[in-house]
């Protein structure tokens, strides 16, 4: 059975930002792609939700994401919910990533 997907405000964000770059500085398909392969992503989190990594907070897990892998989705599962904490961009400083394992680095 699948769970209910939950967005976190700051996951939302996160999406409004990088579409607007995507949009911006590519064009309007290329925000369509990026947007559908993140639904296709949560709805496999949904009825998978152990397939991503751990992370340094507790509960949340990270699972990469988009045609480069550049970004991560951090999620977390509750009872029967699958909330969406946030999109990264990995590339960025992980010192500035709160979810970034600190012996990895």
């Amino acid at each position: 059975m699948a769970l209910q997907i939950v967005t976190k405000k700051r996951f939302i964000a996160a999406m409004k930002k990088v579409t607007g770059f995507l949009k911006q500085d590519w064009d309007m398909s290329v925000a369509e792609d990026f947007v559908n392969l993140i639904n296709s992503k949560i709805t496999l989190l949904a009825s998978q939700p152990k397939i991503g990594a751990t992370t340094a907070v507790e509960k949340t897990r990270s699972v990469l994401v988009g045609k480069g892998h550049q970004n991560k989705i951090y999620y977390r599962v509750e009872k029967n919910k699958l909330i969406i904490v946030n999109l990264k961009d990995i590339r960025k400083n992980p010192k500035q990533n709160r979810y970034h394992l600190k012996n990895f680095t």
